[in-house]
């Protein structure tokens, strides 16, 4: 037997209104985090000039590129689950259809995606807090302080795929077992 919800319901309303909620912090996120780039680019030009242009080139301005590619990457995972913009082995799902590719978007959010965000975040925590309680600082003598800020963009970002992959899975939920679609 097949549960049907109903797309236009109360359950589905208040599913897609949580789903939009979600996305809607996602997105205010990605579009602080967007701007990592930018700061990317001005760095990387300041480097090169630095380094070709004086000869002077510093490690605080490359660890700071590392810092910023880290930003941009971990903050974008959510987005592009967010937009569905995410790699994806479409070959296959092209041949499927529309209800079962569903099924096994909605398979893969509670077996794979949630539990790996969980294992994730279960371990990241313990990195930050360690990095925080030593101090850690660059291994370079003239490298950046404070490791562990960096570092706590594991446990944020990941908590922001959850929040984007249970929004994802919400919608996905609501169309697969919406009534009259096979």
């Amino acid at each position: 037997m097949m549960i049907s919800i109903d797309p236009i319901g109360p359950i589905a309303s208040k599913m897609t209104a949580v789903a939009d909620k979600l996305e809607k912090l996602v997105k205010f996120t990605a579009a602080i985090c967007c701007w990592s780039s930018a700061l990317l680019i001005l760095v990387i030009i300041i480097n090169v000039t630095m380094r070709y242009g004086f000869s002077k080139g510093l490690i605080i301005f490359e660890e700071i590129q590392w810092h910023l590619y880290a930003i941009g990457i971990m903050f974008g995972m959510s987005y592009a689950e967010i937009t569905n913009s995410q790699v994806r082995v479409d070959v296959l799902a092209e041949h499927l259809k529309p209800k079962t590719r569903l099924f096994w978007e909605i398979f893969a959010s509670i077996v794979f995606v949630l539990p790996m965000v969980g294992v994730i975040l279960l371990n990241s925590w313990e990195y930050v807090a360690s990095s925080y309680m030593l101090s850690e600082t660059s291994e370079s003598p003239l490298g950046l302080p404070f490791r562990w800020l960096i570092k706590s963009a594991i446990p944020i970002s990941f908590i922001l795929l959850a929040l984007a992959s249970i929004s994802r899975l919400l919608r996905n939920l609501i169309v697969f077992f919406a009534k009259g679609e096979k």
